[in-house]
């Protein structure tokens, strides 16, 4: 993880507001395929009070770089 000034500095966005728009370093962005389940999310807005609805599929169109496989939905769990 990332210190909150190391955060700020390559990606111009505060701990908290960290978006996958307008970042200031060139970063690869993942999106989980749980997002997948979505028609709509809400990512972060740039600041630690802000969000912008955005349609899944077009969330990947304008900033993904892949679908990663990393979370397990709460259905899946084995309780352990």
């Amino acid at each position: 993880m990332l210190g909150v000034e190391e955060t700020f500095a390559l990606t111009g966005h505060p701990v908290g507001g960290v978006c996958p728009f307008g970042l200031a370093t060139d970063l690869p962005v993942y999106l989980d395929l749980s997002l997948k389940a979505f028609d709509v999310v809400y990512p972060a807005g740039g600041s630690l009070n802000t969000s912008v609805r955005v349609e899944t599929e077009r969330l990947f169109e304008l900033v993904g770089d892949r679908w990663v496989d990393l979370t397990r939905l709460s259905e899946e769990t084995d309780g352990t």
